[in-house]
């Protein structure tokens, strides 16, 4: 059996052997704490594409959000897209008006993703929850790239789609890599070859982001099932994946009671490591053989 790990964004510069057996480690203590054991044989693929990506925003020359909203003009696109994500992230993580204006000021009470005081104000308000202002723009500007660079996106595409198998296996994708699994996955052809998808800290939730998703958005009919795990604080997850905006049979499993211990409640150990995910993972792979 083949288990496909998908990794998201900000894995630049990395060594994917490493960040392979940091992800294998973490699920393996989470088979633990589950009382499991890893099924074996078993190849793991951990398909890299953390430099590819970033050479990719870097050739863009995309910058900050501050930086595209006070340029405006040819970055109207851009600025839209972005400050369209941000404003979703701050209404999944009740962040209010007051909350935005009180960390605002002069500019700021005309609401909108084009307006760079009222975007800013809740860029310095989502700074108030873990990960902060910073971590949230570069992974708002990734994903911009990802989604609207049709070469970006093809070039990351087929790093992921060549370490999928047409046999049976299973793909566990992470945050931005669930959207790239996702699309994917969306293009393939085998019928049912993937016996499970399991998306952890994905933000395909978004409306921002399905806008731009593989169409027509559906449940990809070469996955047999589908489960997605998100801590409720984790503010790029921020909600179940619904059978209205995915719909396919069976039903998308959620799981919004994993509680993930990093900082900002998305990093990908403290998904794999709990007993849920181990188990989801465990029962896909054993559980259609």
């Amino acid at each position: 059996m083949k288990l496909i790990f998908v990794h998201g964004r900000d894995q630049q510069g990395k060594k994917p052997v490493a960040l392979q057996g940091q992800w294998e480690l973490a699920w393996n203590e989470g088979l633990i704490a589950a009382g499991l054991h890893r099924p074996t044989p078993l190849d793991v693929i951990f398909p890299f594409y953390g430099d590819k990506l970033d050479a990719l925003v870097k050739a863009t020359k995309s910058p900050l959000v501050a930086g595209v909203l006070a340029k405006g003009g040819s970055d109207t696109f851009e600025a839209e897209f972005r400050g369209n994500l941000i404003v979703e992230m701050a209404q999944n993580a009740g962040i209010t008006d007051a909350d935005i204006l009180r960390n605002g000021g002069a500019g700021v009470a005309e609401k909108g993703p084009l307006n760079w005081g009222w975007v800013q104000s809740i860029l310095r308000a989502l700074d108030e929850l873990p990960g902060g202002e910073t971590w949230i723009d570069l992974f708002t500007r990734d994903v911009y790239v990802y989604l609207t660079f049709q070469a970006a996106r093809e070039q990351i595409d087929a790093i992921v789609n060549s370490s999928i198998p047409d046999e049976p296996c299973v793909v566990v994708a992470h945050s931005l890599g669930s959207v790239v699994a996702y699309n994917v996955l969306m293009k393939r052809a085998n019928p049912t070859n993937v016996l499970a998808l399991i998306t952890v800290g994905s933000p395909l939730g978004m409306k921002t982001i399905q806008r731009y998703l593989t169409k027509p958005s559906s449940y990809p009919t070469v996955i047999k099932s589908w489960f997605n795990g998100y801590d409720d604080a984790d503010v790029v997850a921020l909600r179940a994946l619904f059978g209205n905006e995915f719909p396919g049979t069976p039903l998308i499993t959620n799981n919004a009671d994993i509680e993930n211990a990093t900082n900002n409640h998305h990093g990908i150990i403290h998904y794999l490591d709990k007993p849920t995910v181990a188990t989801w993972i465990h029962q896909s792979l054993t559980g259609f053989s």
